[in-house]
């Protein structure tokens, strides 16, 4: 029995089958807490139940690629999808159909993105240690730092947390160009897009990282293959992730939103620095009304201590990757803290917003860090039972402190959230005050409380001479009938300027298009060509050419980029 028993332990410790399944069941045990919050009451979750519910308008009523959304501000029409990248909003509006609700969904994408970041941090430990139990642990530490639940069940942070699914898989493909074999060097685009397909700030500091990462290597990027397989990925990422980009691109020629305003959007280096914490933040939470915690805990900072006892017996092979990682994961720290230099530092990476966000980063390279002294403190233990034991003691006060932590949350009625999208999918056209304002043309979010306020839902004669016989407006369509119209007349219509809205003039037997622009007050302005006696006028949300090229531009580089893998790789056997 003894011996039967010593067999299980073993192959647990070798099979990575088994360590995968261990890391999906404390995935989902963990995550179950997530079905009990109310989405709508965390600080980002009633504005991704509307984009949930505004991407499904938009199917309904709008065209590919679905860049604006109907009813929504007044009915004006608003753009989230342009500047929200799409994994985060396409995966779990996927899985709130599958669930019946988008709340539902949105719940279950956390859960799952949790066990993916998981199984996805072991194989990057695994690629650099070559240690699977140090892997193991690291996928679970992963999952279950405070941060990571502070980051979904207060915040619903979406694209933070999802971001953690994707920098392992950079920073594995990043390794194992520079010091590994160099076939899963392409583990660097796979990375590379999901990041920029699910959080922008995210990849800023991902890619700063890669940055010192590469220069501290770069011995090893003097060699041309590294090289060029390096720039491979750079090619390939660019090209997957244009279908994101580059509309977003198009929007910003073409008018100044809201969301790249310094000011408006409190991205300068004046306020970052307000947002910054205090180091003791760490270990206790302000004594206010639902503050960010941002506690790392008593089990993670005794792990990260052990280093002190056990740095000298770490393997020399992955010693170099210890160091770099603790001074990322310590800098990322400090980064979070009033003693960074914030007031200095470029409006580019002022794009974080609040610098605590930084923890993210401390968690993924420190976690690492606490694996190893961990495994380096219990497996020189010769009895195996002693090993054993301190395993399951560690993972027990591991178990006690999640759970501990997880009560911090409190349970609310899940009811209130299929309530809130029953009442929005029934009456779609809600107030521009009641949605986050962050993708408005930046005209119109400073008339909020002047032009926008008294603002009706129906076309404005604001040059010329024209008399409106006859408008009928529904979603992202509309019709009007003009007469007497003089040449040069501009009119406004009820719809904030996007780039997509095609406008047709039809009189005398005759259709022409008519080019958009932007009002003074940020909504869609047209001018009459000529004089005309009677006319009429139809205005839909088509989405430009460049917009439907992108997605068309980013299959045909899936594809490409599929074939060169399975070219690569079948290469790679033959050798």
């Amino acid at each position: 029995m003894k011996k039967r028993f010593k067999k299980i332990i073993e192959e647990v410790k070798k099979n990575k089958f088994i360590h995968y399944i261990l890391i999906i069941i404390i995935g989902i045990i963990v995550t179950v807490p997530f079905f009990w919050m109310q989405i709508y009451n965390t600080d980002d979750g009633k504005f991704h139940l509307l984009r949930m519910i505004g991407m499904n308008n938009a199917f309904r009523y709008s065209s590919f690629p679905f860049l604006v959304f109907p009813f929504f501000c007044n009915d004006w029409g608003y753009s989230m999808t342009a500047f929200y990248p799409p994994i985060v909003t396409f995966i779990p509006y996927i899985l709130g159909i599958v669930c019946g609700t988008f709340a539902s969904g949105l719940k279950l994408f956390a859960g799952l993105t949790t066990v993916l970041s998981g199984i996805f941090m072991y194989n990057f430990i695994n690629e650099v240690t070559k240690k699977k139990g140090i892997a193991l642990l690291s996928g679970i530490l992963y999952m279950i730092f405070p941060y990571r639940f502070e980051d979904t069940i207060n915040r619903y942070a979406i694209g933070e947390f999802t971001a953690f699914v994707f920098i392992p898989i950079v920073f594995q493909g990043m390794y194992n160009l520079l010091h590994g074999d160099k076939k899963k060097h392409y583990y660097i685009t796979i990375g590379a897009t999901g990041l920029l397909l699910t959080h922008t700030i995210s990849t800023v500091f991902t890619a700063m990282f890669c940055a010192i990462y590469l220069l501290i290597n770069l011995k090893q990027l003097t060699d041309n293959d590294r090289l060029k397989k390096l720039g491979i990925n750079t090619i390939f990422t660019v090209l997957l992730t244009t279908l994101f980009w580059l509309p977003m691109l198009e929007f910003m020629s073409k008018e100044d939103y809201t969301i790249f305003n310094a000011d408006l959007m409190k991205t300068s280096a004046k306020y970052v620095e307000t947002k910054t914490i205090e180091p003791w933040q760490f270990l206790k939470n302000k004594e206010e009304k639902n503050p960010v915690s941002f506690i790392v805990g008593i089990p993670f900072i005794s792990m990260f201590f052990i280093g002190i006892l056990v740095y000298e017996k770490i393997d020399k092979k992955y010693k170099r990757f210890y160091i770099i990682s603790l001074i990322f994961g310590l800098f990322a720290m400090f980064m979070c803290t009033k003693y960074f230099p914030w007031k200095y530092m470029p409006d580019f990476f002022c794009t974080i917003q609040y610098p605590w966000r930084m923890l993210g980063f401390a968690t993924f390279f420190l976690i690492p860090i606490c694996a190893i002294n961990v495994f380096n403190l219990i497996n020189p233990i010769k009895k195996e039972w002693i090993r054993n034991s301190l395993y399951l003691l560690l993972a027990i006060v591991l178990a006690i402190f999640t759970i501990l932590e997880l009560n911090d949350y409190k349970v609310a009625n899940m009811d209130s959230d299929a309530k809130y999208e029953e009442k929005i999918r029934k009456d779609p056209k809600i107030n521009y005050f009641s949605i986050n304002r962050d993708y408005l043309p930046e005209a119109s979010l400073y008339q909020q409380s002047g032009y926008l306020k008294y603002r009706d839902n129906t076309t404005h004669v604001i040059l010329g001479n024209a008399e409106i016989t006859n408008e009928k407006k529904n979603a992202l369509h509309m019709e009007l009938e003009l007469k007497n119209v003089s040449q040069g007349t501009e009119l406004e219509l009820p719809f904030f300027f996007y780039p997509g809205y095609t406008v047709k003039l039809q009189y005398d037997n005759k259709e022409v298009e008519i080019e958009t622009t932007s009002s003074e007050y940020g909504f869609l302005k047209i001018i009459i060509p000529e004089n005309i006696k009677e006319c009429n006028i139809t205005v839909d949300y088509t989405a430009t050419t460049l917009d439907k090229v992108s997605y068309i531009f980013s299959g045909i580089s899936l594809i490409l980029f599929v074939i060169y893998i399975g070219r690569f790789r079948k290469k790679s056997i033959i050798r």
